[in-house]
């Protein structure tokens, strides 16, 4: 018998812990349900930091202090794209891996995180209202807080801080972490190759995006919208669709195929679009409702009798229940006080100008809300 206890052992260390999950999942929500801005200081030694450098996109180990919690061996590196890149001497918006490098501790839950630097939305508060509206709507998205970064001593000001689309985030939506799971990449259809981030045991060779872009193609709309539903979540992705046109999201998947993520949820064989990098909203209050998209699944989806008939009906009922204009200013008064407070101590005329900028803010939102159901009147 005592052969046998090592593979027992290991047996053992490899059964998924139940608790350790819920735990995880616990600490994440009560992170980004805190009215705390905390205050992330990462060291670099000098070949970390001139590794960044030389490849800001590729993983250097790093440690995070945050108060009197020290995270060592941890990976970072930088992200971003071309409006919101900035070097890692700069205000770098960086891509955490706590485990990276045999780091053994999550930050709040979270294994796979990320800040950015919003050098793009004044507010700091577009990603973070926007998400709150697409997961009130059904849709995943991840949830944002706000802290603010030093780097070996250095304050590089305020960031957003949002959580990764991991195991957790997965499972959270999903009940399981195990489909194929892809990156939209840059400008890129999905008929291109996408970049495969994770998946186990799921279908190969992505035969699942095949079987989506062969339903999008297909010349008979009855039937498309038959095999599209088939392969297709359809009532997510048509509140998707919705509110990426509410909130304007110009640099998403419908109006510009950028900007987003795809799940392939293997328990119900469908695929799900998940929204990303939402920093430039409500920049068009006045925009169309309906329009010629160009991303191929919301163009096949729309090009459809039922598809554009549930898209109007969705449009109505998520204007009225959830793109409500008192709530969301209700939101961004609640945030304004801690937002504006971190960001004076570290910018005092970017603190001081943030009441102009939240009160442009506001505006928007009161504006596109009344667009929106001047065309919906005349539907």
């Amino acid at each position: 018998m005592v052969r046998y206890v090592p593979l027992l052992l290991c047996m053992l260390l490899v059964v998924p812990n139940p608790v350790a999950a819920q735990s995880a999942a616990k600490q994440s929500a009560a992170f980004f349900a805190s009215d705390q801005i905390p205050h992330l200081e990462i060291e670099l030694e000098k070949k970390e930091l001139e590794a960044l450098r030389r490849a800001p996109r590729t993983y250097a180990k790093a440690t995070l202090k945050v108060g009197e919690s020290v995270y060592p061996n941890i990976g970072l590196h930088v992200k971003g794209a071309a409006g919101s890149f900035r070097g890692i001497d700069d205000k770098p918006c960086l891509t955490f891996n706590m485990d990276k490098f045999g780091g053994e501790k999550l930050f709040h839950g979270m294994d796979k995180w990320h800040v950015s630097n919003s050098v793009q939305d004044p507010t700091y508060l577009h990603e973070l209202i926007c998400g709150e509206l697409f997961r009130a709507a059904g849709v995943p998205a991840s949830r944002v807080g706000h802290a603010i970064i030093s780097i070996n001593g250095r304050k590089r000001g305020l960031f957003y801080i949002k959580e990764g689309y991991d195991s957790q985030f997965l499972k959270a939506h999903f009940k399981t972490s195990d489909g194929n799971f892809y990156d939209g990449g840059f400008l890129r259809e999905i008929d291109q190759p996408l970049q495969l981030l994770r998946g186990k045991n799921d279908v190969k060779d992505r035969a699942d995006l095949k079987a989506l872009v062969a339903a999008a193609n297909e010349p008979n709309k009855d039937l498309r919208f038959q095999k599209l539903e088939k392969v297709l979540d359809m009532d997510r992705f048509i509140s998707y669709l919705v509110l990426e046109v509410i909130v304007w999201d110009w640099d998403g998947y419908p109006m510009n195929r950028n900007n987003y993520r795809i799940y392939h949820d293997p328990k119900r064989d469908k695929i799900v679009f998940i929204p990303s990098g939402m920093d430039q909203m409500f920049g068009n209050p006045g925009g169309p409702i309906l329009m010629g998209f160009q991303g191929l699944v919301a163009r096949a989806v729309m090009n459809t009798p039922e598809g554009q008939k549930r898209y109007m009906a969705r449009m109505k009922e998520i204007h009225e229940q959830v793109f409500v204009p008192e709530k969301l200013i209700k939101r961004i008064d609640e945030l304004q006080p801690r937002v504006q407070a971190a960001l004076m101590s570290v910018d005092k005329n970017a603190g001081r100008d943030y009441p102009n900028q939240l009160a442009r803010m506001r505006s928007l939102i009161r504006e596109r809300s009344k667009a929106i159901e001047r065309q919906l009147n005349k539907k």
